[in-house]
């Protein structure tokens, strides 16, 4: 489905001809019909020959309504040039038609209006102006049809010029994202809250759940209707009439935007590419650093300050990157086009195409930025999923430009094939930059080593401490990360240790003389084992020793810091284990007996064995664990 909308000066006969086209006056206000003059948008509705419906937005021609113009213009898919006969090209033509190109409408008919009103010459004259006007333009191929509609001559011309147009238009595609700005908002009794607009983008469905932006507030679709006519559903490219319900008329503006999604990002700052226009009366003007623009997109007007590379201006036929901030955040897409106004004296100055709706707040005093959007203007899905990747260093899948004019499954096509290319990183659910994720394994490695400097003697390190330094992952990159470094054999993991698989302490003469003198306590010490506390302040140094014999297995530490020489403990839990296979249980008074010693040490010798699953509390006493499964 595709919508045609008119452009031209003031009173070339731009509603006439829709009325003669459609049956339908779209001058509905009163003022307008006591004025004869179209001041707000008009919209009408035609079918074709074929049997096809097309939409048709009527526009102002007056220079101070180029506003109400620019919010009609922007959801029209090809446009219906009008040209007065006896006028011939304007300025409000011209400016209308700087419009329409700064849009990248690339499809049109050009009417020439009024001909009954001048001689066969006079219509030659404004043709070859127009001809001379359009070249090198991409609307110069487009057919020119001479029309009276008084004597009703032309019509059918038209009606076919735009028949014979739609096969060479490319209809609007279904990417899963639906919005509709809101152009009108009005009450039917009975109805309640209708809004009207251009969808794009993606279906729109009776009885779905919709969000409307920038309120965020919640509404159902309770019907739809396009061209006068009650759906089930509305495609992108029609224009449609949606009953809200549960939300006012007087909390909905021109402006707004029904969103089909729950995702509804915005942004205060916009990184844009803008072309500056090359009109005449542009030629001593220059679009300066921090000027406030009036920045039109969809159906929205907003002003804006405009922020450039270097604090260099942009000059009259210039193209060139900024960011634009707003006070508040603007719902825009990556791809979208948009005008550019100054407020006084009001006049169109350029346009252009949004290349980060999502951009951060910088003053491109890092390179890279222009270098990124360089790339990002192309459009070029794999450019701008790698670029997104750049500014970001991670994004989750779904996010992953959820502002733009690509589908969920296009993206996530191209990703899978830059992955295969290892040009990115992913994970079940994340997708990360390349270079970050290097960036990441280089720091983790050098931490992992500073580490061994500062404890020698370490065999490995816990995992979370690794995961506290590394805290501004996300846990499933954190886990990849592990993942990667194992297969890639540079690291271990074992029991929640990491470790260098190459990784053997060394110790030097003066620490093997500490171990062998505390090993020599802890074997002497059968039935009376020290704490670690109280081994630490007999014996200067002994702790990062104690830590090395615990690690390698030669001391188990007990619960309230008892340690014991691993043979020992061993011996220990045997005799245990021997008695509990002959008697099936034992209580603490019979391990004193059995082992000598005392209940301060056989409450954490049981916790070990507990812990170690060889032993089960059972009430007052102990039996074998394997023996109760």
């Amino acid at each position: 489905m595709f919508v045609f909308g008119t452009a031209g000066h003031i009173d070339h006969g731009k509603t006439a001809l829709i009325y003669a086209l459609t049956s339908i006056d779209t001058d509905r206000l009163p003022e307008e019909k006591e004025r004869g003059m179209t001041i707000d948008l008009g919209f009408a509705w035609m079918k074709l020959p074929s049997g096809e419906k097309v939409g048709i937005v009527d526009v102002p021609g007056h220079e101070n309504l180029v506003k109400n113009m620019i919010v009609g213009a922007t959801g029209i898919d090809a446009v219906i040039l009008v040209v007065d006969a006896k006028e011939g090209w304007m300025p409000q033509t011209e400016e209308h038609f700087q419009i329409t190109e700064l849009l990248h409408i690339k499809y049109g008919i050009i009417a020439i209006t009024k001909t009954d009103l001048v001689d066969q010459s006079r219509v030659n004259i404004v043709e070859r102006q127009i001809k001379e006007r359009l070249k090198n333009t991409v609307l110069f191929n487009a057919p020119i049809v001479k029309v009276s509609t008084v004597k009703k001559t032309g019509i059918e011309q038209i009606k076919l010029a735009i028949q014979n147009l739609i096969p060479q238009m490319k209809p609007q595609r279904d990417i899963g994202k639906p919005r509709l700005y809101i152009d009108r908002v009005f009450n039917i009794k009975g109805s309640g809250t209708i809004v009207t607009g251009t969808l794009k983008g993606g279906t729109l469905y009776k009885g779905m759940e919709a969000t409307i932006f920038p309120s965020y507030q919640k509404t159902r679709l309770r019907s739809l209707q396009t061209y006068k006519e009650k759906v089930e559903k509305a495609l992108p490219g029609s224009r449609v009439a949606l009953n809200l319900a549960g939300i006012e008329k007087n909390e909905l503006h021109r402006g707004d935007i029904v969103f089909g999604t729950k995702q509804i990002k915005a942004s205060k700052y916009l990184d844009v590419q803008i072309q500056l226009l090359s009109q005449p009366q542009l030629k001593n003007y220059s679009l300066k650093n921090r000027s406030e623009v009036v920045f039109f997109t969809g159906t929205k007007e907003t002003l804006a300050k405009i922020f450039f590379p270097e604090n260099k201006p942009l000059c009259p036929g210039e193209t060139g990157f900024a960011q634009l901030r707003f006070k508040e955040p603007q719902a825009t897409f990556l791809g979208d086009r948009f005008i550019l106004r100054i407020p006084s004296p009001p006049k169109t100055i350029g346009g252009g195409l949004i290349i980060d709706p999502l951009a951060y707040k910088h003053h491109f005093k890092d390179k890279d930025i222009v270098n990124l959007l360089q790339k990002s203007a192309k459009l070029d899905l794999r450019e701008l999923i790698l670029a997104e990747l750049k500014k970001d260093n991670f994004i989750k899948k779904d996010n992953l430009l959820i502002n733009s004019n690509f589908s969920y499954s296009n993206i996530m096509n191209i990703t899978e094939l830059l992955e295969q290319e290892g040009k990115l990183i992913a994970t079940s659910s994340w997708l990360i930059d390349k270079n970050y994720w290097q960036e990441q394994i280089i720091n983790f490695m050098k931490r992992l080593n500073q580490e061994y400097e500062l404890s020698p003697l370490q065999i490995g390190f816990p995992l979370n401490k690794f995961q506290s330094y590394f805290y501004y992952l996300k846990p499933e990159i954190f886990n990849g990360l592990i993942k990667s470094l194992i297969k890639a054999n540079k690291i271990n993991l074992k029991r929640g240790m990491i470790f260098l698989p190459s990784r053997k302490p060394k110790l030097s003469a003066s620490q093997k003389e500490l171990m062998d003198k505390i090993l020599k306590i802890l074997k002497e010490n059968f039935t009376n084992p020290p704490k670690e506390k109280t081994l630490i302040s007999q014996i200067a140094g002994s702790k990062e020793i104690i830590d090395f014999l615990i690690q390698e297995g030669e001391i188990i530490k007990l619960s309230d810091g008892i340690l014991l020489d691993s043979k020992n403990y061993d011996i220990m839990k045997n005799k245990l284990i021997d008695f509990l296979k002959v008697k099936g249980s034992i209580s603490i008074g019979q391990v004193r007996d059995l082992l000598g010693i005392s209940r301060k040490y056989i409450i954490p010798l049981l916790n070990k064995m507990d812990e170690e699953n060889i032993t089960q509390r059972k009430e007052n006493v102990r039996i074998l664990k394997n023996k109760l499964s």
